[in-house]
Protein backbone atom coordinates (compact mmCIF):
# COMPACT_ATOMS: atom_id res chain seq x y z
CA UNK A 1 0.00 0.00 0.00
CA UNK A 2 1.37 3.39 -0.94
CA UNK A 3 1.44 5.86 1.90
CA UNK A 4 0.49 9.42 1.03
CA UNK A 5 3.11 12.06 1.48
CA UNK A 6 2.69 13.91 4.74
CA UNK A 7 2.64 17.66 4.98
CA UNK A 8 3.79 19.83 7.83
CA UNK A 9 1.06 21.53 9.84
CA UNK A 10 1.95 24.85 11.45
CA UNK A 11 1.75 24.99 15.23
CA UNK A 12 -0.47 27.79 16.54
CA UNK A 13 1.13 30.45 18.72
CA UNK A 14 -1.66 30.35 21.31
CA UNK A 15 -3.03 27.23 23.00
CA UNK A 16 -5.78 25.40 21.13
CA UNK A 17 -9.31 26.08 22.37
CA UNK A 18 -11.79 23.31 23.09
CA UNK A 19 -13.85 24.25 20.04
CA UNK A 20 -10.79 24.18 17.78
CA UNK A 21 -9.71 20.85 19.26
CA UNK A 22 -13.18 19.40 18.71
CA UNK A 23 -13.22 20.66 15.11
CA UNK A 24 -9.78 19.17 14.48
CA UNK A 25 -10.83 15.84 16.02
CA UNK A 26 -14.00 15.77 13.86
CA UNK A 27 -11.97 16.44 10.74
CA UNK A 28 -9.45 13.73 11.61
CA UNK A 29 -12.18 11.17 12.37
CA UNK A 30 -14.00 12.02 9.14
CA UNK A 31 -10.82 11.71 7.09
CA UNK A 32 -9.74 8.40 8.57
CA UNK A 33 -13.32 7.09 8.55
CA UNK A 34 -13.58 7.72 4.81
CA UNK A 35 -10.29 5.93 4.20
CA UNK A 36 -11.42 2.92 6.26
CA UNK A 37 -14.75 2.76 4.40
CA UNK A 38 -12.90 2.92 1.08
CA UNK A 39 -10.78 -0.08 2.13
CA UNK A 40 -13.79 -2.21 3.09
CA UNK A 41 -14.92 -2.71 -0.51
CA UNK A 42 -11.42 -3.80 -1.51
CA UNK A 43 -11.24 -6.23 1.41
CA UNK A 44 -14.66 -7.69 0.58
CA UNK A 45 -13.61 -8.23 -3.04
CA UNK A 46 -10.48 -10.07 -1.92
CA UNK A 47 -12.42 -12.21 0.55
CA UNK A 48 -14.94 -13.05 -2.16
CA UNK A 49 -12.15 -14.04 -4.55
CA UNK A 50 -10.55 -16.19 -1.83
CA UNK A 51 -13.85 -17.97 -1.16
CA UNK A 52 -14.38 -18.59 -4.88
CA UNK A 53 -10.89 -20.05 -5.27
CA UNK A 54 -11.34 -22.24 -2.20
CA UNK A 55 -14.76 -23.40 -3.41
CA UNK A 56 -13.13 -24.65 -6.61
CA UNK A 57 -9.79 -25.98 -5.37
CA UNK A 58 -10.83 -27.84 -2.21
CA UNK A 59 -13.35 -30.13 -3.97
CA UNK A 60 -10.88 -30.64 -6.85
CA UNK A 61 -8.13 -31.58 -4.38
CA UNK A 62 -10.46 -33.91 -2.47
CA UNK A 63 -11.56 -35.62 -5.72
CA UNK A 64 -7.95 -36.03 -6.82
CA UNK A 65 -6.98 -37.44 -3.44
CA UNK A 66 -9.85 -39.94 -3.59
CA UNK A 67 -8.75 -41.07 -7.07
CA UNK A 68 -5.15 -41.53 -5.90
CA UNK A 69 -6.23 -43.44 -2.79
CA UNK A 70 -8.60 -45.58 -4.88
CA UNK A 71 -5.77 -46.42 -7.31
CA UNK A 72 -3.39 -47.25 -4.45
CA UNK A 73 -6.02 -49.44 -2.79
CA UNK A 74 -6.64 -51.61 -5.85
Amino acid sequence: MNRPKTTAVPVPDSPMTNAALAQHARAAVAYHGERILAEISRILRRVGLLLMVLAITIPAFAAGLLVVLWRLGT
